[in-house]
C-alpha cells in the first residue's frame, strides 16, 4: 500500500508542525466566534425578512451595522432599495395581509420621522426618490418574520430619537 506522508524524520516535524499550527488556528476561531456569530444572526435576520431564507444567494447588503443601514435590490425594478432601519417607528407598524388565492400575503407598513426608504439608481449611492413610510412585502414565514423583527429591533437597531426643530 502506497503511503502519502513521508516516513522520515522532515515528515515528522512537518505533521507536527502542521497540527500546531492547526490548534492555534482552531483556538483563535473560537475566540472570535461569540462576535462573529452575534453578526450572523443579525445578517441571517435581515435576509430573512427581506428574502424568506436566511441564506439567499442575492441578499440585502448590510452597508452600516451601527446605523443599521441596508440596500437591497428591488424585486420589481430595476434599482435598488436604501432601508433606515433605525428610523422605522415599530410601535405604529403594521402588518397587513392580502390572499394570492389561498396563501396569505404579508406586508409590513411602517413609518418614521424621516426619510425610512430611498429608492437608488443601479450605482448604488444616487437617490433617486426618498419616502418616511414603505410598504415592505414580507416573503417569509409571519411567525418566523415576526422573531426576525424583535431580533433586530430589540438587539441591534435600537430607534432613533426624533430631531429637535431647531
Amino acid at each position: 500500500m502506497l503511503s502519502l506522508t513521508p516516513a522520515n524524520e522532515s515528515g515528522r516535524k512537518f505533521r507536527r508542525r502542521s497540527a500546531v499550527a492547526a490548534a492555534s488556528l482552531f483556538g483563535i476561531a473560537s475566540l472570535q466566534t461569540p462576535a462573529l456569530s452575534e453578526a450572523d444572526v443579525f445578517q441571517q435576520a435581515v435576509n430573512y425578512i427581506f428574502t424568506g431564507s436566511i441564506d439567499p444567494q442575492d441578499g440585502p447588503e448590510i452597508v452600516d451595522r451601527k446605523s443599521c443601514v441596508i440596500v437591497h435590490r428591488d424585486p420589481k425594478f430595476n434599482r435598488y432599495i436604501r432601508y433606515h432601519l433605525s428610523r422605522f417607528n415599530m410601535d405604529g407598524a403594521i402588518f397587513g395581509k392580502k390572499y394570492s388565492g389561498a396563501r396569505p400575503y404579508y406586508e409590513l407598513d411602517v413609518k418614521g420621522d424621516d426619510v425610512v426608504i430611498e429608492y437608488l439608481n443601479l450605482d448604488k449611492k444616487t437617490v433617486a426618490q426618498g419616502y418616511r413610510s414603505a410598504q415592505i412585502p414580507l416573503p417569509g414565514d409571519i411567525d418566523q418574520t415576526q422573531k426576525a423583527l424583535r431580533i433586530i429591533f430589540t438587539d441591534h437597531c435600537k430607534a432613533e430619537k426624533p430631531k429637535a426643530p431647531f
